[in-house]
């Protein structure tokens, strides 16, 4: 989580959507397959990867503020409309990426039972692409019990292909005892699933066990209750998911101290329709830096590379590498440090997922 691989006046070869070279300009300009390339411009800027955002809804009932004690209530999904949603799940999906995430986790968040959980997740795959990489995350809030899981939910959600990665609740009132979720962890393996697991307050030997032995990819989580504990975690090659939006006391000291120890996080937004949230991930940068004790490169890697890690998204983006998709964000910044020097503000000019561009910001019109 310490450096960041700069490359001073360096450019990209995109063929296909997919990155073909990267390295200095001169060196890239003179190959003969760029010739007759179209070029960006991004002398001055800072070019880089695409944000991640490995936790978040995207599907959900828009919030309705009651007019008697004036808080946000959440309608059922089944009450809506499968359009109705969508409407939602769009405009989050193009405000997600006019800040320059173009990758989001996304659980099924508010489903209650398969039927709703089933159409939340084919959501998902009829948005693909627009303009987001999704990846869909199962995750059965309100667990039907562990039989009834491992018999019908997980062969029916695989079966369909609606999810690649399943998300346990440990510790949740009246949810899965510990035997439980070791048996679903189970059978989830075995029928093709990745692992996560979410808990707010986390046991640390309870948890770190379920997720060694389930080989989770990543646990989202509040602040570890130790630096050992995640350094534990990251050993076997699971990712501390954090959301910068809800920092708990003295998380800077206890994200440092867990760094140091080896433990890798990545950077979520935990958006949700209810509450406070935030698309953009400039602001999360700078909360990451003032409120979870990061520096600016930790920051950035936990945002892109680790959040794709946590996602096994590795292998497609998360990085400006060779074979690896086209998802680049030319930022109108000289230095990657200013990024989390402007909360209030998304520096995105242009954002590339597979290469072609999905926002571009408009100029000034002075008349």
């Amino acid at each position: 989580m310490q450096e960041l691989q700069i490359v001073n006046d360096g450019a990209l070869l995109i063929r296909n959507g997919i990155i073909e070279e990267s390295g200095p300009t001169q060196r890239i300009e003179n190959l003969q397959k760029a010739k007759g390339a179209r070029e960006i411009d991004a002398l001055g800027k800072i070019v880089m990867p695409a944000f991640v955002d490995p936790d978040a809804v995207l599907v959900a009932p828009p919030s309705q503020i009651s007019r008697t004690s004036g808080e946000a209530r959440v309608p059922p999904l089944k009450v809506l409309s499968k359009r109705r949603l969508e409407a939602v799940a769009v405009a989050a999906a193009a405000a997600w990426a006019r800040c320059g995430t173009l990758v989001v986790g996304a659980h099924s968040g508010y489903a209650i039972d398969l039927r709703e959980t089933s159409k939340v997740l084919r959501i998902h795959q009829g948005l693909q692409g627009r303009p987001l990489r999704i990846r869909s995350i199962f995750s059965p809030r309100n667990s039907p019990g562990a039989e009834v899981l491992i018999d019908k939910w997980l062969p029916t959600i695989r079966k369909r292909n609606l999810a690649p990665l399943l998300e346990l609740t440990a510790g949740a009132e009246g949810g899965l005892t510990p035997e439980e979720l070791r048996a679903v962890a189970t059978a989830a393996a075995g029928l093709g699933y990745s692992l996560r697991i979410r808990t707010a307050t986390p046991q640390a030997d309870e948890v770190c066990t379920l997720a060694m032995e389930g080989g989770a990819v990543a646990i989202v989580s509040a602040m570890p209750p130790n630096p050992e504990y995640a350094a534990r975690l990251t050993a076997t090659g699971c990712i501390y998911v954090i959301s910068a939006m809800t920092p708990e006391r003295d998380a800077g000291r206890m994200v440092r101290a867990a760094i140091d120890e080896g433990a890798a996080f990545a950077l979520a937004s935990s958006y949700q329709t209810a509450g406070v949230g935030c698309f953009n991930p400039q602001h999360l940068l700078y909360l990451a830096k003032e409120q979870c004790g990061m520096t600016d490169e930790q920051a950035i890697v936990a945002s892109t590379w680790n959040a794709a890690c946590s996602l096994r998204m590795s292998h497609v983006t998360g990085s400006l590498e060779p074979g690896k998709a086209g998802d680049v964000l030319v930022m109108d910044v000289p230095d990657y440090r200013d990024l989390s020097r402007r909360p209030g503000h998304s520096d995105v000019q242009i954002a590339l997922r597979g290469g072609q561009a999905v926002y571009r910001r408009g100029g000034l019109i002075l008349d």
